[in-house]
């Protein structure tokens, strides 16, 4: 079931925070074919992606950004088509761009790539990721998009990276040891520059929540948490820390 309601579905509205630097995510599309966004990005790749219920409203947008991208015939510009909250299984988001000619470079339903880390969630929500390896935001809008503003975004999207890749602001240096862990537990560790509301969500290789962790309000400065491993799978998860609107994502390998 939706985790918003249907009427969302019939309102378009722009959204005005923007993200500066893009969230990293590893995760196989509907056909299996697995994709690391920073590994993309920093190969050159501008992504553009948007995320649908979907929904009649969704569609317009959805048609605008795929036929920009396509139109421009550029394979190093990529267009992604991401269900809203990852629980519509590909066949039906494979039925619905199918139906509505939305001609997508790749299909995905997995909760690790999350709109909400560019803002306010929209139905639809379109981004425009690119700038090599400082992972830049060109483009964050909610609800409908124009032809035009869009592929100025690419366009600037394509000027590889000039300077030194920004870094979070607010939190740095988050890390998990041991890491292959081939224990009950391990630590995850990382630096707060500022008070931040910190959480963490464990999302297994199918791009699906495992846990969800309040750790609440803390200070700035280092801190370590141990994470309970005892009734994990071996496998490769994925740890995405928040702290306030920051999230910075490490690999979790579980080998015992």
């Amino acid at each position: 079931m939706k985790k918003i309601l249907l009427l969302l579905c019939t309102v378009a509205a722009a959204g005005h925070f923007s993200a500066q630097t893009a969230t990293n995510w590893t995760v196989n599309d509907c056909t299996g074919n697995p994709h690391t966004l920073f590994s993309e990005l920093d190969a050159g790749k501008v992504v553009v992606i948007t995320w649908v219920m979907p929904c009649g409203a969704c569609i317009a947008p959805s048609l605008t950004a795929a036929n920009t991208v396509n139109g421009m015939g550029n394979p190093n510009v990529v267009f992604y088509l991401v269900d809203d909250y990852g629980n519509t299984n590909c066949a039906s988001l494979n039925s619905w761009a199918s139906t509505n000619g939305i001609n997508a470079t790749a299909k995905f339903t997995s909760t690790a790539i999350d709109m909400t880390d560019y803002g306010t969630a929209g139905m639809p929500k379109t981004v425009v990721l690119g700038g090599g390896t400082c992972h830049t935001v060109f483009f964050n809008v909610n609800g409908s998009i124009t032809q035009n503003a869009l592929q100025t975004a690419i366009n600037n999207a394509l000027t590889p990276c000039t300077g030194v890749p920004e870094t979070n602001a607010i939190v740095t240096g988050a890390g998990i040891f041991p890491n292959p862990a081939t224990a009950a537990v391990a630590a995850l560790s990382y630096t707060l520059t500022r008070q931040s509301e910190v959480s963490f969500e464990l999302i297994n290789i199918l791009g699906e929540k495992v846990s969800h962790t309040i750790i609440g309000e803390q200070a700035p400065g280092k801190y370590e948490h141990t994470l309970d491993l005892s009734s994990l799978s071996p496998g490769v998860y994925f740890i995405k820390l928040r702290a306030g609107e920051a999230v910075e994502t490490v690999k979790l390998t579980v080998s015992r």
